[in-house]
């Protein structure tokens, strides 16, 4: 009998090995994740150069890892017994105080090649369309990341990289670009101080909680120190309506727990437009109401990341072309989203590139469209890993 009752946990572990390798292998491929909103790995293509060069071992790694049964459930048990156990941080995560999940970006980010690429490219840009423009028409607006603003929020002893040291490299390069062109423009004029504006408000809801975005209010704080920097008299008000009280973003799904969901609110505004995605689908409205029954209720702004998305208002559309449009380029990443409803009070057409998705010249776009003034906005650390940031430059 004790012979017997050995075996019964050795049978278990095997039936458990076994049987998650037979399910591995039976189970269909899952294309996409909704809760990570993005493509898994998909099986690799064998071949004996991929072999010996380490390349099919390497992707088949992630293939297993991305296709393996139950995952999402395996990495919230991992994330609650971490938790349980006392740790503040788990895959690059703090998790800080009143149920934040706030992404912990490294110093390499703002540190490597691509981020120096990405700063030259951009002062380069600005000197063209400063040029182009005129100084007080170009503007750029690096979001830091809640890390930044949040800080009360981490566990004790967080070392958090001053993404601040970025935007100075960036700013001096920028001085640099302009004085070489012979432009008479202080690089400081160019920077939106986003910073300074966020942190006067962070004791407000300004970042979702388990997504890297900034609320709706955290950009309405961002706008309007955009807005006074042009000269423009912000909305007096960030006129929220509070569309979805179940939101849960990216960063909750690196981990499947912690956290608490998140409130999606909108810019609740009267301005009537007509959004062209691509050149080809027609909408009207700054919001995709059907995304709210999506795993990506985010995608509610714009309907989410077109490559060129062009903004107009009705009644300037069925008026057709003028000369004297007032037409705004903005280069952006997701953190434009719920920026550009506000932005849309002060210019009769918006024109939006994803640079991502978006393959065309930008300065033959902005020489077509008409464009009068110009607006870089990303979150700083999508800006400085961002491998399409050299488009910005041709």
């Amino acid at each position: 009998m004790e012979k017997k009752t050995v075996w019964i946990p050795v049978i278990t572990f095997l039936a458990l090995i076994f049987g998650g390798m037979v399910w591995g292998i039976l189970k269909p491929d899952q294309a996409y994740s909704d809760t990570e909103n993005r493509y898994l790995a998909s099986r690799p293509e064998f071949s004996w150069e991929s072999l010996f060069s380490g390349s099919y071992t390497q992707d088949y790694e992630s293939y297993i890892t991305d296709q393996f049964p139950m995952r999402d459930q395996w990495i919230g048990l991992k994330t609650r017994t971490e938790m349980a156990l006392g740790k503040a941080e788990t895959k690059n995560v703090w998790l800080a105080d009143d149920d934040y999940l706030i992404v912990n970006y490294p110093a390499s980010d703002f540190e490597g090649e691509q981020a120096g690429k990405n700063r030259d490219t951009l002062a380069e840009a600005l000197a063209y369309y400063v040029d182009s423009l005129g100084e007080d028409h170009v503007r750029v607006l690096l979001a830091p990341t809640s890390s930044q603003i949040l800080q009360d929020k981490l566990p004790s002893y967080s070392q958090v990289y001053d993404q601040s040291q970025y935007l100075d490299e960036i700013i001096a390069a920028a001085g640099t670009a302009l004085q070489s062109a012979g432009l008479e423009c202080g690089a400081e004029g160019l920077f939106v101080g986003a910073k300074e504006a966020l942190l006067a408000h962070k004791e407000e809801y300004i970042y979702y909680r388990t997504d890297h975005h900034w609320t709706t209010l955290g950009a309405y704080y961002a706008y309007c120190a955009w807005a006074k920097s042009m000269g423009f008299t912000p909305v007096p008000d960030a006129g929220l309506q509070t569309v979805s009280e179940d939101f849960w973003g990216t960063t909750y799904s690196r981990l499947h727990a912690g956290g608490r969901a998140d409130v999606i609110s909108v810019y609740d505004t009267d301005t009537e437009v007509k959004l062209t995605h691509n050149l080809t689908e027609e909408t009207s409205g700054f919001y995709d109401w059907d995304a709210l029954s999506t795993r990506d209720k985010y995608a509610v702004f714009l309907g989410g990341n077109d490559g060129l998305l062009e903004i107009d208002r009705i009644e300037e559309a069925e008026a057709g072309s003028a000369a004297d449009k007032s037409v705004l380029l903005v280069v952006k990443d997701s953190f434009a989203n719920s920026f550009i409803p506000y932005a849309m009070e002060h210019f009769d057409r918006i024109v939006v590139v994803d640079l991502r998705y978006m393959n065309m010249s930008l300065r033959q776009l902005a020489s077509e469209y008409g464009v009068t003034d110009l607006l870089v906005l990303y979150s700083t650390q999508a800006f400085a890993t961002d491998a399409t940031v050299f488009k910005l430059g041709r």
